[in-house]
């Protein structure tokens, strides 16, 4: 095989059964330099690698000047894509953690609301009781029953109001609005 300078003017010389300087069958690989973007060579198989000779010869002709300021505009192309994607996979993993949040947030508010639902339904009763009971005593055997009934939906209203208070002491977010990070 030829030295590095050279490349070969047709690839039916390559058999695939050839070796390099080192003795390791060649291979086929493809330039991603701008310089030599897409052109394809024969080299070691451990070509810029430890151990490697880098013996390589070229298959494809050398680059015309038109095709090498393409390849230099790709290239910038390239880069600017690949930035793009890495801003889009920060932005995606900090809408994944916020979705997270909301997801945990929501788990958190069901419970709650539930366990307000089940004290909303114990309290209709004690109420309608209370009700059913004042409904049932003449008007003037109220008196001291009445104020009882009276005190004691005074402080059920009261317990729900510091329920609901502490649900929404325990959202820190302002108006229950999520700021996404």
């Amino acid at each position: 095989m030829s030295s590095s300078s050279s490349y070969m003017t047709n690839l039916s010389q390559y058999d695939g059964d050839e070796r390099c300087r080192c003795g390791r069958r060649v291979v086929m690989q493809t330039s991603l330099t701008v310089k030599n973007s897409g052109r394809r060579f024969l080299g070691c198989s451990k070509y810029k690698k430890e151990n490697g000779c880098n013996f390589f010869v070229w298959i494809d002709p050398e680059t015309c000047p038109r095709g090498l300021e393409y390849a230099k505009i790709m290239q910038a192309k390239k880069e600017q894509l690949e930035k793009q994607v890495e801003e889009l996979k920060m932005i995606n993993e900090r809408l994944e953690r916020g979705r997270q949040m909301v997801e945990e947030e929501n788990d958190a508010l069901v419970v709650k609301l539930a366990d307000l639902t089940e004290m909303n339904v114990n309290l209709t009763t004690t109420i309608e009781a209370l009700n059913a009971q004042i409904g049932a005593r003449k008007t003037t055997e109220i008196g001291r029953s009445y104020c009882r009934n009276i005190i004691v939906v005074v402080v059920i209203v009261f317990v729900i109001g510091v329920l609901m208070s502490s649900v929404n002491h325990n959202n820190p977010k302002k108006n229950n609005y999520l700021y996404l990070p």
